[in-house]
């Protein structure tokens, strides 16, 4: 399977299949030896159409909520805030899967041997089964420059295989035809987009023939088949596509197209790399058998590594040349009713998913996200003005592929939360930071900002004269407990809520100021200076922890997957070592989530991770990642919540890059963390902040070589093992280190 992983055994389910992915169109290989099972998927298949579910609020029972909040009535304000403030409808609609592909074939013999698995060089999937008397291969990948699926099956088989294939897409199957060479399933997901999902047998040596809705091919030593799938999302003509990409595709054949698939993949997936000694000689042993030995340091630190390569294989299949950004399962998905709607949760689990891109070399995945914050702009002023009576863009904490803005659900401890839009919009600008590409700044990140800023200059509630603060609002997903022994999620002045804030602000002014944008944002401005003079401070309680909330009440569940008010840690840069008494109650805060329980989910896992690379804490980075990999991750290396969600996969990415190299002003670090097992590697095309990028070797624990390229003229001052130096470097220059070893 080249560099990667397998299996030696077909999958149960499709959330243990094997995914391939274009970014436009996502499939799961489930590798069944007598039925092979193929989910297709495409980014924008969901069902039903745009809503605007925003019910009116207005002022007057804003106020009303707040009045009760200040008095310390929860209770009675958490009841009105679930009369009031829910969407009608209440929820938004599924990410559907596209159809199933079914191959039944007739017999092979016994199987003697079984792998399947996945190359993350070549970014395919591939099934291997060796019978008594031949074997049978089958390879699947999905090409960006040709927008198909390909699959190729061979067999030494002396009278050749043969099978039927058809698609499925019970219970929503409308229309669908068999002919020539080709099935097609087309129609309309309610109200929302049509789709076509086609199917086609290109170039084969057995017989094609048509059978009511299935093809049949018969004694074939190989085949090969395309799969596409479109809709109308972006374009009304796109449905026309399906069939001419098809044709196209069997024209050209499987081989021309992994040839171009190869190069394309390999471009991105190759522009970044981690090496660790030892990785060839553990990739021998299977997936699910290694899992088991994750207390090995050796395997601890070869399931880091390969978990890490693997989030990247992942996110240039479901976020590259594509429209969408990764949703909670990236871009699969096999259930018409997936958990969360396979949506996109944006109190985390999104913003999550692209933590990593940056550092990664990933940075282009980002569009798709920029193509998400854009069509919830619009959607965004309208639920301001008409839930909040405000200026400005506001998002909660969901959306779609629509853009929805309104509030979602029926459960008060997440629904009302108006910093969805705001956290986003500090990705961008972090995003922006690597870059720093003047026109995308000035045209894309900084207007997401400035309708933030109206927003929350309006939105948040005058106190007192020296003192604003957010509400109604909730920590995401948390309950409190007041002293009378009353139970709410909805509050006034939330940490979480003040650190996404003042982060905004912050960044905005730096922007403006940076970047030149002149006199017409001179109000918003003051506007952000104006917010950052009355925002509270994040405030330490008795017990030496950070406030979640802006009083010192008691946390219902102690052990709480979101630990959100260490934001500011990270993904936020506002706690940190510069910060000692805040970066002392951060080590506090997380001690006692553990000691209750907490991270017992596998996203919330990886942003543990993440604190403690931060806190450059190895002992329990370490025990983490341990856990992580020992209870989080699924024989398919997909991270389970449980159930499968995919913001795991790349948190944990995200918390290795945070371990190997970082960038806070002009100070670089490196090796702040080597994880366990990693004691001797390399990486090369790490991207930091400031248009850097380095290149570095470690053995044994100890630095033997760095590179630094920079796209401008800069001075950096270099960290590593005690050792500070500064580093000065000029425009498009790439400089090795003299003497790293050089030190105590």
């Amino acid at each position: 399977m080249g560099k990667g992983f397998y299996l030696t055994h077909e999958a149960k389910s499709w959330e243990q299949g094997l995914p391939v992915g274009n970014g436009q169109q996502g499939a799961v290989l489930l590798g069944g030896v007598q039925q092979e099972r193929i989910v297709l998927n495409e980014e924008s298949l969901w069902y039903g159409g745009k809503r605007e579910r925003a019910v009116e609020v207005g002022k007057e029972k804003l106020e009303k909520v707040r009045e009760l909040l200040e008095k310390g009535e929860a209770s009675k304000a958490q009841t009105l805030c679930g009369r009031w403030f829910v969407g009608n409808p209440r929820y938004t609609n599924p990410y559907h899967p596209a159809a199933e592909a079914i191959l039944n074939f007739e017999p092979f013999g016994k199987v003697k041997e079984y792998f399947r698995g996945i190359d993350l060089e070549k970014g395919e999937a591939g099934v291997k089964i060796c019978f008594d008397n031949c074997k049978t291969v089958r390879e699947l990948f999905s090409s960006v420059k040709y927008q198909v699926t390909a699959l190729r099956m061979e067999t030494d088989k002396e009278q050749g295989m043969s099978f039927s294939l058809g698609l499925n897409r019970r219970p929503f199957e409308e229309n669908a035809e068999a002919e020539d060479r080709e099935i097609s399933l087309n129609g309309h997901s309610g109200d929302g987009v049509c789709y076509d999902v086609r199917c086609r047998v290109g170039k084969t040596d057995g017989r094609v023939c048509v059978e009511g809705g299935y093809l049949l091919v018969e004694r074939a030593s190989y085949v090969e088949i395309f799969f596409c799938v479109r809709t109308d999302y972006e374009d009304k003509k796109s449905l026309d596509a399906c069939g001419r990409l098809l044709k196209e595709a069997a024209k050209a054949g499987f081989e021309e197209i992994k040839k171009a698939h190869i190069e394309e993949y390999g471009r991105l997936y190759n522009n970044m790399r981690l090496e660790i000694e030892g990785a060839e000689e553990l990739a021998q042993i299977p997936a699910d058998e290694f899992l088991k030995r994750c207390e090995e340091p050796k395997v601890q630190g070869y399931l880091t590594w390969l978990m890490f390569s693997y989030a990247r294989y992942l996110l240039i299949s479901s976020s590259y040349g594509c429209a969408l950004p990764a949703n909670l399962q990236g871009i699969w998905n096999g259930s018409f009713t997936p958990p969360w709607e396979s949506g996109y949760t944006i109190n985390i689990n999104l913003q999550m998913n692209y933590w990593m891109a940056d550092r990664a070399g990933l940075g282009v995945c980002y569009e798709s996200f920029f193509n998400l914050i854009e069509k919830m702009l619009p959607n965004g002023r309208k639920t301001a003005k008409k839930v909040y009576a405000c200026r400005g863009f506001v998002a909660h904490h969901n959306t779609n592929l629509w853009g929805d803005t309104d509030i979602t659900g029926l459960w008060l401890p997440a629904f009302l939360w108006p910093m969805g839009g705001a956290w986003m919009a500090n990705q961008l600008y972090h995003h922006s930071e690597f870059k720093e590409n003047p026109k995308e700044i000035r045209e894309r990140v900084l207007p997401v900002m400035k309708e933030c800023i109206l927003f929350f200059y309006d939105y948040l509630y005058r106190k007192s004269d020296k003192m604003w603060i957010s509400g109604p609002t909730v920590s995401p997903e948390n309950t409190y407990r007041l002293l009378d022994g009353q139970e709410a999620s909805v509050a006034m002045g939330v940490a979480m809520d003040h650190q996404i804030i003042r982060e905004l602000a912050e960044n905005y002014l730096e922007g403006c100021r940076r970047y030149n944008t002149g006199s017409p944002e001179y109000e918003t401005e003051k506007m952000a200076q104006e917010i950052l003079e009355h925002l509270p401070p994040t405030k330490i309680g008795k017990s030496g922890r950070i406030l979640e909330w802006q009083e010192e009440y008691e946390e219902v569940e102690k052990g709480h997957r979101h630990i959100s008010h260490l934001y500011g840690l990270h993904p936020g840069r506002e706690i940190s070592e510069d910060t000692p008494a805040l970066f002392e109650a951060a080590k506090r805060t997380l001690e006692y989530r553990l000691e209750h329980g907490g991270g017992h989910t596998g996203w919330s896992k990886a942003w543990i991770m993440c604190f403690y690379a931060r806190l450059k804490d190895k002992k329990k980075f370490d025990e983490q990642m341990r856990q992580f990999l020992a209870n989080s991750v699924d024989e398919n290396l997909w991270d389970i919540h449980p159930p499968f969600q995919i913001d795991g996969n790349f948190g944990m990415a995200e918390a290795v890059l945070e371990a190997l190299a970082s960038r806070r002003g002009d100070v670089v670090e490196l090796l702040r963390i080597i994880p366990k097992g990693m004691e001797t590697g390399m990486v090369t095309g790490l991207c930091l902040e400031g248009r850097l990028k380095v290149d570095f070797a470690w053995k044994c624990g100890k630095l033997t070589k760095i590179f630094l390229s920079s796209g401008k003229t800069q001075t950096i001052e270099l960290r590593y093992h005690g050792v500070q130096r500064k580093v000065a470097l000029l425009e498009n220059s790439r400089v090795e280190l003299e003497g790293v070893e050089d030190y105590e």
